[in-house]
């Protein structure tokens, strides 16, 4: 098992991908999305932090969070998350032992503004990667809340940046 160092900054901004476990696609399920929202919303009504950008996909989420000020921890609330979507998503499908995530999540602490820019265009160019969309309309992201439906959005994401480093997102 491989020896994770996680990177706890006070008031970080922060790259997350969660991933279903066996890469099942539970998120292809509305249910199961408004599930995963729902237990996000909670767990931010008490552990604050900033959803700054997110694309949910049948068997992975992207995540870009900032912490408050002086707050460094992001696991808690990772897993309150997950733990919390779990438990929804069991009574939803009325399987109450099925395994919903794979055991850990990935991280990436975010440098500075262009790291920053890279994370949040790869969350929005996701689905297009993945074959889910051939456009930026993939309803279950944020990109339409940053751009709405200017048509011309989509030139403001390169796809060719996003070649070099494909595995260091955490899919």
């Amino acid at each position: 098992m491989p020896n994770f160092i996680r990177n706890y900054i006070a008031g970080g901004t922060y790259f997350f991908t969660l991933v279903t476990s066996k890469r099942t696609g539970f998120f292809e399920d509305k249910r199961c999305v408004e599930a995963f929202f729902s237990s996000l919303l909670k767990v931010q009504s008490y552990h604050h932090f900033d959803l700054i950008a997110y694309c949910i996909l049948p068997d992975h989420i992207h995540l870009l969070i900032t912490l408050a000020e002086g707050d460094r921890d992001f696991s808690s609330r990772i897993k309150e998350i997950k733990r919390k979507t779990t438990t929804s998503i069991r009574k939803i499908l009325e399987k109450p032992n099925i395994d919903i995530w794979q055991g850990r999540f990935w991280e990436h602490t975010i440098k500075d503004q262009d790291d920053f820019q890279h994370c949040f265009d790869y969350i929005h160019y996701n689905p297009i990667k993945h074959g889910y969309s051939d456009n930026f309309n993939w309803e279950r992201s944020s990109f339409w809340s940053y751009y709405g439906e200017d048509e011309h959005a989509s030139l403001l994401i390169d796809p060719n940046n996003f070649h070099e480093g494909m595995y260091a997102y955490g899919e």
